[in-house]
């Protein structure tokens, strides 16, 4: 174990052959299922990325990373305390917290003096996750973290820009020192914000050497962070928690599906006014949601505005998403079942005209929204806590309990205040 260290200490000093350790530590969820799936792609990938004989061997852990009373994660401190526990040469962070300079989202954080780093997997977006995760980490272990804690000068800097073009095809990006982050962030919010809150970040690298950022650019960045952000969410969760809801629309489309005055009713509509109804009712049934289960967030402190506007948008996603998975599951059942209820030769018989399979698709298109209204009001006898379990990520519940207690402090800081003026 001391050769290890020594020749991690000494960076360069390490023997060609020698096998070093990359250890991942992942937040619970989709960043822990995504590191166990990733670590035997890892060592190949970090061969080719180095074009050296070293030799990489990846060990993963799943831990549910704290934040600080600040709401800060403090990359520095955990990196550091794992690599000493369990004698990694390198240590990367994956989480699902998502990372800002100023307002473009940030891919990766790492600190080349201590060999640690961190991947925000939102900014990463929602598809080809894995890849890209990959290909992010390799980047980051292999041009920044590989010489083992021992920083490279600017020429090395400069070179392995040259020789690692990218690590994802079609990201725009670049690299920034802690210094840019704080002037992006004193652009985005001003000096006067600044000079109360300091700088706004919510990852502590800590003050030792010079941490740098890689920075996604543009608005494609910013929709990668948002896709990314719901797909931590898995949305998709969202339909078992709501049985009530379910039940109640299943029960209000078996209404329209047995009620013979609702055949013609569809019958008589056109599409038009039957995609309207299906968009009211599925909008009736995602605003429910998501005001009766307070999962809109309304920030009383001005700095958390910018912020909560994105978490609303997020929000907004991710119950639409499983909103609209109920709605295709009720209407695939709705349709089985008007297939199975209602004869053709009887429906042809209500309407007046032939009727076949095009007729009995429209009966079900109209009982299935019918049925969502009546879920909109079912969803009511779901627990708030189940609702918030399935719409949110662990993480994410993380952050609105320390954004609360965040509102707090400024609520008594505010009352106090007001006592002492008076």
């Amino acid at each position: 174990m001391s050769s290890k260290e020594d020749a991690g200490e000494t960076g360069n000093g390490r023997a060609d052959d020698e096998e070093l350790v990359l250890g991942l530590v992942a937040d619970p969820g989709l960043a822990a299922e995504l590191v166990n799936a990733i670590g035997q792609e890892l060592p190949a990938l970090l061969a080719e990325r180095e074009g050296r004989r070293e030799r990489w061997r990846v060990e993963t852990s799943s831990q549910l990373l704290p934040l600080d009373e600040k709401g800060s994660l403090p990359l520095l401190d955990i990196g550091r305390r794992q690599r000493e526990e369990q004698g990694w040469d390198v240590t990367v962070l994956l989480t699902e917290l998502p990372r800002w300079a100023g307002k473009q989202p940030i891919l990766a954080d790492y600190h080349p003096d201590c060999g640690v780093g961190l991947v925000s997997l939102p900014a990463l977006g929602a598809v080809r996750v894995r890849s890209r995760a990959c290909d992010t980490i390799a980047y980051v272990v292999a041009g920044r973290l590989g010489n083992g804690g021992g920083a490279p000068s600017a020429t090395t800097e400069a070179r392995r820009e040259r020789e690692l073009a990218g690590p994802l095809p079609g990201f725009s990006y670049e690299i920034i020192s802690d210094s840019e982050k704080g002037s992006a962030d004193n652009e985005e919010h001003g000096e006067e914000h600044n000079e109360e809150h300091g700088e706004e970040t919510d990852v502590q690298l800590g003050s030792r050497g010079e941490s740098l950022h890689m920075v996604s650019r543009g608005a494609r960045g910013k929709l990668r962070l948002l896709t990314g952000m719901v797909r931590a969410n898995r949305p998709w969760r969202l339909v078992p928690s709501l049985s009530p809801a379910l039940a109640g629309a299943a029960a209000g489309a078996a209404f329209g599906v047995f009620y013979s005055n609702i055949w013609q009713l569809a019958d008589s509509y056109s599409t038009v006014r039957l995609v309207l109804a299906n968009a009211v009712a599925v909008l009736a049934m995602i605003v429910w949601l998501i005001f009766d289960n307070s999962l809109w967030e309304r920030p009383r402190n001005r700095r958390l505005r910018s912020e909560s506007a994105l978490y609303n948008s997020v929000t907004t996603l991710t119950v639409s998403f499983g909103v609209f998975c109920m709605y295709v599951l009720l209407y695939a059942v709705t349709l089985f079942a008007a297939f199975v209820a209602i004869p053709t030769d009887y429906l042809a018989t209500t309407l007046g005209h032939g009727a076949g399979l095009s007729d009995l698709a429209t009966t079900a298109w109209l009982s299935a929204s019918m049925g969502t209204i009546a879920g909109a009001l079912g969803s009511g006898l779901a627990g708030e806590e189940a609702v918030r379990k399935a719409a949110y990520s662990e993480r994410e519940r993380e952050r609105q309990a320390q954004r609360e207690k965040e509102e707090k402090r400024t609520d008594r800081r505010a009352t106090r205040a007001e006592e002492n003026e008076s």
